[in-house]
């Protein structure tokens, strides 16, 4: 059973709203935002009201997981991880446009319309006077021809240049791949630990079984590990996934960050020990530990 309430995040459109039996939240589809979970207690930390930029920057943050392929969930930590992100820069911004005007497109010159509630979450706008600067920003560079009536415009060929130089470059990627242990057991350290530590390093946290796709698994795996900045492998429960995946990052001259539940790590390969492994108890200690040396190894993520 679906039904079409205002959208909890955005409040701005008509969200599906699904119905996901046993979970204490909502979960939404929303033309602007995208599709996402949001559990019960941070709805009622919203209830007191919240700013136009804040659901800008959570609208934002949802568009950012779909277009990686995940559904993500917005628990009370990464509700507080989001709100404390700076807006996105301007220039990053306009470029968030272009990279979202290309989505679905079957064919080169394909026309797009900024007046889809898509692009205001893709540029964490407030509303639409914010999305026609960026646009007018674009149409100087050379990257879009607006149409002036409706909001139809189309990609310049020095646009489609423009992208395909942004995405051969995943140096710049916010993206980062998390290889672990797919057990139950371990979904609050996901969602409080991995999660929350990278997104408040300023990176946006990918894990293989949230991502939607038609691909074979390890072909996705390596599109995933390819488009990131970097890897965190948690070797809790020593998976032979989490090996494959961690030494191909390693191959690949991607950044590695190594950790371990404490009552794991006398079983760890000894090929791994010689590692700095982040020895995780509490999955609060984890996000503090984890975000501190993404921070010191890569610097602050650009949101």
């Amino acid at each position: 059973m679906t039904d079409t309430d205002p959208c909890v995040v955005c409040t701005t459109t008509q969200a599906v709203t699904l119905t996901t039996p046993g979970y204490d939240g909502v979960h939404q589809d929303c033309p602007r935002c995208g599709e996402f979970k949001i559990s019960g207690s941070t709805l009622a930390m919203m209830s007191g009201g919240i700013g136009i930029e804040a659901r800008a920057k959570l609208s934002g943050w949802v568009r950012d997981q779909n277009r990686a392929g995940t559904i993500p969930e917005i628990n009370s930590y990464i509700y507080k991880s989001i709100l404390a992100r700076p807006i996105p820069s301007v220039a990053d911004r306009a470029t968030r446009l272009l990279i979202e005007a290309a989505q679905g497109q079957t064919e080169l010159g394909a026309r797009f319309n900024i007046t889809e509630p898509r692009f205001l979450a893709a540029t964490y706008s407030s509303n639409d006077n914010d999305l026609f600067f960026l646009m007018r920003l674009l149409e100087q560079r050379g990257f879009i021809d607006h149409q002036a009536m409706g909001g139809i415009a189309d990609i310049s060929p020095e646009g489609y240049i423009e992208l395909d130089d942004l995405l051969r470059h995943p140096s710049d990627s916010l993206q980062g791949f998390v290889a672990m242990w797919f057990d139950t057991n371990l979904d609050k350290a996901y969602s409080n630990g991995f999660q929350k530590g990278i997104m408040d390093a300023g990176y946006n946290p990918v894990r293989i079984d949230r991502v939607e796709h038609i691909n074979r698994i390890d072909d996705e795996i390596i599109a995933q590990i390819n488009a990131s900045r970097f890897v965190v492998a948690d070797f809790t429960g020593h998976r032979g996934g989490v090996y494959f995946e961690a030494g191909y990052a390693l191959g690949m001259n991607l950044p590695v960050f190594w950790s371990c539940r404490k009552d794991h790590l006398n079983e760890l390969h000894f090929d791994i020990r010689q590692f700095n492994c982040i020895d995780l108890e509490t999955p609060e200690e984890l996000a503090e530990r984890l975000s501190k040396r993404i921070e010191a190894v890569l610097g602050k993520g650009a949101q």
